[in-house]
């Protein structure tokens, strides 16, 4: 029995050993041509709304990657991105203390991505019913972000002017 289960081990060993030295697919090899067919155009409203910044910067990241991305597969990017609810707290340059002291390392990342989306061509809003809710002045929102009466307008208007709707929730 012994020897039996020190044989499988020894095989769970080496199969283990080829997975890793097992070459990967290189992600620039990867593409998305099923899904985006012949399109050279898209247009997309991001619909943020997350209460986290740490997941908010990661998620910011991954926008930014997704922008890159879409220039690899040949399309033209029209973009839009709209804050609402808690996410406002995390695009201005005044945060509270509390989440300054919590967070700072984050909202620095965050002021970075959104500037980079913004080079992107990234166009960015805030909704003012938002900022009003959790105490942020719209004259305090990052550079370049401009702040709307309505995001939930926002959203509707940019979906049926044919932006699709990618959320971006908790």
């Amino acid at each position: 029995m012994i020897r039996r289960v020190t044989r499988l081990l020894r095989a769970a060993g080496l199969a283990m050993a080829a997975l890793a030295l097992a070459p990967t697919v290189a992600a620039e090899n990867l593409h998305n041509r099923a899904a985006i067919g012949g399109l050279e155009n898209i247009k997309a409203v991001y619909d943020v709304r997350k209460s986290n910044p740490n997941a908010l910067d990661m998620y910011l990241k991954a926008i930014i990657t997704n922008v890159e991305n879409l220039e690899k597969e040949g399309v033209q990017a029209d973009l839009v991105m709209v804050f609402i609810s808690h996410s406002v707290k995390f695009i201005n340059t005044e945060p509270t203390m509390e989440t300054e002291a919590d967070y700072g390392d984050a909202l620095a990342s965050i002021a970075r991505s959104i500037e980079t989306l913004q080079d992107l061509g990234v166009r960015i809003e805030a909704c003012n019913g938002a900022t009003r809710a959790f105490n942020v002045d719209n004259d305090t929102l990052l550079p370049g972000i401009e702040p709307v009466r309505s995001g939930f307008i926002s959203l509707m208007g940019y979906q049926n002017n044919g932006y699709a709707l990618i959320p971006v929730y908790d």
